[in-house]
């Protein structure tokens, strides 16, 4: 490369046939020092992986495919709630949501102080509920719920209104991926059912109402399970404290009393706490149940207590009480927006309560 640069400095008056050669020759001189340069540069590392490589690409791709599999068993399941627990999510505004119920129970024996179940003559109920549900704002929603029913005992029945429900639900939180639905509900109990005056021989199953404008504050939880199996499943939990009001009762009334009763009653004060699971097999068929314990305070009673028929002293109010009960059902939702449930409805264990076995049916639908 040296002689190249001393030819080409000492020949400042080349020949023509040298013109021609100096391109050629420079050319030459460009390709000869990028090669010099290219072979005292590193070596490139290779794009393709070492055998060495091979058993962790393996296990990646054994896990991607085990991902996929997962994702293709899970599915967006509907639900359309359990039997009794309430949901915490509100009707968003502008939507409406109805659902009818009803209920047939039949009550044969009643736990007394001890919580030993004792046998009465059996007292069957045929009780139909109607929930009308609307949103008025994003944080707010509208319920009311009207009741009816028809009782048997022994060669009697009887029939009324029950009372009715208004509601007014107060959305806190909203359901996340990882977090929960959070609602509170204000409800108001209209005594539009009878409670009163009530006929002597069918003073047992003619009450249909309690006579008292109780309030229940309520606090609801929700939320979807996504991440413990591919099948995912729905809890729900609702807290509830209900006050009621004094209720002013003639004769047969429905806390007890005789002839020539009058006065006033103050029903004890109760709560009730309901816990859910919905479990989703398959996006339409889900299996639920509810565990639902309720305590109510004794209620007492101030006035003229009145005779029974036999001429003892009548008995007005009673003593503090409480239940265990259980509910059971399979659920079809064929749409995200419409569901069907069938189920039933026991107690399990009681104080001062009625032993009961319930057949539910219902069907919700949203629009």
């Amino acid at each position: 490369m040296i002689n190249i640069f001393f030819f080409v400095a000492k020949n400042t008056t080349p020949a023509p046939e040298m013109k021609k050669k100096f391109p050629c020759a420079l050319l030459f001189l460009l390709l000869l020092t990028s090669s010099f340069i290219h072979a005292q540069s590193p070596p490139q590392s290779s794009q393709y992986p070492s055998p060495t490589d091979i058993p962790k690409i393996d296990q990646e791709l054994a896990q991607a495919q085990r991902d996929f599999e997962i994702a293709k068993s899970m599915f967006n399941p509907y639900y359309a709630g359990p039997l009794l627990t309430p949901s915490a999510h509100n009707v968003p505004p502008g939507h409406f949501n109805i659902q009818p119920y009803i209920f047939f129970t039949c009550t044969f024996a009643e736990f007394n102080n001890n919580r030993r179940s004792v046998n009465i003559t059996d007292n069957w109920q045929l009780k139909g509920s109607f929930i009308f549900q609307m949103g008025l704002f994003n944080w707010l929603d509208f319920t009311a719920t009207f009741n009816g029913q028809e009782n048997w005992q022994g060669n009697q029945s009887s029939g009324n209104w029950g009372d009715t429900q208004v509601e007014f639900g107060i959305q806190l939180m909203r359901e996340q991926p990882y977090r929960p639905a959070l609602r509170i509900t204000i409800t108001e109990n209209i005594p539009t059912g009878k409670y009163e005056k009530l006929n002597p021989a069918k003073a047992g199953i003619q009450a249909t109402g309690s006579g008292s404008y109780s309030t229940t504050l309520s606090f609801n939880i929700t939320k979807v399970i996504w991440w413990v199996s591919t099948h995912p499943f729905s809890f729900r939990a609702s807290f509830n404290y209900t006050i009621p009001t004094l209720v002013y009762v003639q004769g047969f009334n429905a806390y007890g009393g005789g002839f020539g009763t009058h006065g006033k009653v103050r029903p004890g004060n109760s709560i009730a706490i309901d816990t859910s699971i919905e479990l989703s097999f398959t996006q339409h068929w889900v299996l639920a149940i509810d565990l639902v314990y309720t305590y109510q305070n004794h209620s007492t009673f101030s006035g003229h207590k009145g005779r029974t028929a036999t001429g003892a002293v009548a008995s007005v109010g009673g003593p503090s009480n409480d239940s265990l009960s259980c509910a059971p059902a399979i659920e079809y939702n064929p749409t995200e927006n419409m569901g069907f449930l069938a189920g039933a409805w026991f107690s399990i264990t009681g104080r001062n309560s009625g032993d009961f076995i319930a057949a539910v049916l219902t069907m919700t639908y949203f629009w």
